[in-house]
This record gives C-alpha cells, structure tokens and sequence, in this order.
C-alpha cells in the first residue's frame, strides 16, 4: 500500500521540520488507507475485533521538511500467534530520485470486543493478515 503525503505549514514544527510525532500520523495514515483497500476494517467490525498498535519502533533518517513529497509504504513483516507486525518507509521523492527518510516496525494486537482481551490470532485472521502483502511495493527491501 502507498499513501502520498505532500509536507505543508501545518506539517512543521518550529525547528522548520517535521516533527517526530507527525511521522507516526503518517504511518497511522497508510495503515488506515492498507486497511480499507483490502476491506479488513468492515471485516473486524462485523467480527468483533479491534486492531490496537502495542509498540512502534521509529527510525528518523533524514529531516522532512517543507514541500517535500512523500510516499508511505506499508506491509505485513510477520504474524505470531497473539500479535502481527508490519513494516513500513516513508520515502522523499525528489528530483526523479528516492530515499528513505524514515521507516517504522509497528506491533499489533487484536481485541475481542465483547472480553477486551486481546485474542489468539485464527486461522481466518491468519489468511487477512497474510493477504496484506498479495502486492508489495517495489519501495520496500
């Protein structure tokens, strides 16, 4: 999946940059966009579930700053057996050429909403997660 962000004013910070915390408004927002391509929030809803991120690891390469135009690309890295991991870049487009500026491994849990507890990853949610990476950016590594 690859959501297109172009950085404007209400993007900076004082510094003149990007601050760390919009790059993980920028993650969630590809997330979101990988989600619904694929149906899969629908799917949870009807199923009971909720997707709750535990733990995001940032690496932050290179500063982002005004007018730069980014592209976020996310897929699935690895299932477990109560938690899912995916990866994902954030990649400044400029003058024909690529770089990653920043890439993020996000860990994540499902909650049955009738317990509150987080579940054993099925079968069933094991095909969805999986079927995450049926097209996978040529960004990613």
């Amino acid at each position: 999946m690859t959501t297109k962000i172009k950085v404007h004013g209400y993007h900076i910070d004082v510094f003149q940059h990007v601050n760390n915390a919009r790059y993980l408004e920028f993650y969630e927002a590809d997330r979101w966009e990988w989600m619904n391509k694929r149906n899969f929030i629908s799917w949870a809803i009807q199923s009971n579930l909720t997707m709750a991120a535990v733990n995001i690891n940032v690496n932050y390469i290179q500063g982002v700053l005004l007018g730069d135009e980014l592209t976020v690309v996310t897929r699935m890295d690895k299932i477990g057996s109560k938690s899912a991991v995916c990866y994902q870049q954030i990649i400044r487009n400029k003058a024909g050429q690529s770089e990653v500026v920043s890439d993020a491994y996000v860990t994540f849990v499902f909650i049955d909403n009738l317990t509150n507890k987080a579940i054993v990853i099925d079968e069933e949610l094991r095909e969805k997660l999986e079927s995450f990476n049926s097209v996978v950016d040529d960004f990613i590594s």
